[in-house]
Formats: C-alpha cells, sequence, structure tokens
C-alpha cells in the first residue's frame, strides 16, 4: 500500500511531501502552519491544496511517505549484513542518524493531535520490529551468533515491549530518549541477552571497533 502511494505521486507533489517532511522533522508539526509551508516551498496555497486537503491530511501523507523510505533504507541495510549482530549495529547506525534529523517533540505532538495518524504509524511500527526482530533472531541461531535456545517469539514480543517503553516519556525522559547512545545501549543489552559464545566474542570485537573509531572522531 505505501509502495503505490509513493509510486503514482508526480514530481511536484513528491516535492511538497518531501519539503514538508524536512519542515516538520526540523521545527517540530505544530509550529509550522500551511501559510509556512507554501512559503517555504515558494508555492501558492492554492497549489498546496490541489494536493492535500488541510493540514491533517498533508502530516499523514508525510508520514506515510517517511514510512516507506525508512522501510526501504532497513530492507537495504538488512540485506547487506554479512549476519544477525551485523545487521543490529546497522540498523543501530541507522536509526541515530534518523533520531539526529527529528524533532524531539513529533511523536509527541503526532499522538497528541493527529491520533489517527499516530495510530496507522504506531500499527505499522510494531509489524515491522516484530517482524525484523523475529527475522534477526532467526538468521542469528541458524548463523551460530545467537544461542539456539532462545524464545524466537517471546524475545521478539519484549524487543518490541522494550521499544514501546523506549518512546513513553512518562517511563523515559526525553534528554534520555533522544540520545542516540541509549538506541546503543538497549540494543547492546538485547545482544549480550541472546548471544552465543561465539556471537559475544564478534560483538566484544565489533563494539572496540565501535569504541575506537567514535575516539577518532
Amino acid at each position: 500500500m505505501c509502495f503505490t502511494f509513493a509510486a503514482i505521486m508526480d514530481e511536484q507533489e513528491r516535492s511538497i511531501i518531501e519539503g514538508s517532511t524536512e519542515l516538520f522533522l526540523k521545527y517540530g508539526i505544530r509550529s509550522i502552519t500551511m501559510d509556512d509551508v507554501a512559503r517555504e516551498l515558494a508555492i501558492s496555497k492554492k497549489t498546496l491544496y490541489k494536493y492535500v486537503s488541510n493540514k491533517a491530511d498533508l502530516v499523514d501523507r508525510c508520514v506515510k511517505h517517511t514510512f516507506t523510505e525508512v522501510s526501504d533504507i532497513m530492507s537495504n541495510v538488512i540485506g547487506n549484513a554479512n549476519n544477525a549482530i551485523d545487521e543490529l549495529f546497522a540498523i543501530d547506525s541507522t536509526l541515530s542518524e534518523a533520531m539526529k534529523a527529528q524533532h524531539p517533540a513529533i511523536e509527541f505532538q503526532l499522538k497528541k493531535y493527529y491520533p489517527a495518524t499516530w495510530k496507522w504509524l504506531s500499527s505499522r511500527q510494531e509489524d515491522m520490529i516484530k517482524n525484523q526482530t523475529r527475522d534477526n533472531l532467526e538468521k542469528g541461531i541458524a548463523q551460530g551468533v545467537y544461542r539456539s535456545d532462545v524464545n524466537v517469539d517471546f524475545v521478539s514480543y519484549l524487543y518490541f515491549a522494550q521499544f514501546l517503553a523506549m518512546h513513553d516519556q512518562d517511563i523515559v525522559p526525553l534528554t534520555i530518549c533522544e540520545n542516540p547512545k541509549f538506541i546503543r545501549a538497549h540494543f547492546e543489552y538485547h545482544l549480550r541477552g541472546v548471544a552465543s559464545k561465539k556471537g559475544l566474542e564478534y560483538l566484544e570485537k565489533k563494539l572496540a571497533e565501535h569504541n575506537k573509531s567514535t575516539e577518532q572522531e
């Protein structure tokens, strides 16, 4: 469904959706008006309303377009990884970069002011995270880097529950949640719980390489 949505957009429509997305990510959703969008994209409001009916419609289109892009990026990242542990390192790097480009209040604003869009996004995120976690666990077990006794279904649900808690500001303060190091700590915690002896040895090697490269930056 998302792929079809992205494929049928004409050039100007795509420009509007992508430009609006950049504005929302940078400044937050609530602070950007339709007048701001038209002015920043150098188009008339008449042109803007040719493609969207109101701001809620624009936000919905931007969220769905962004989710499609993120899904495509994740698929490429997963496809290029050498093993299950490398896959999670690549996903961690991708998510950290995405967080740097995102206004910290976006998720809160979506949930409070655009509940229908938030419900759609939450449902898709749940499916994506559970499926990716399950696939990663099965791959890691087959490759011998994860323990053979890992309960794939239980851990998939547990990982998603942790994801939800990480994005609940009543549980995790925003100052912590928006820190990329928090994501790294979460996925390292997860890996140490499921890794086999072989996997732990590989993980320690990867962490040493990562820490070394971080110190040099």
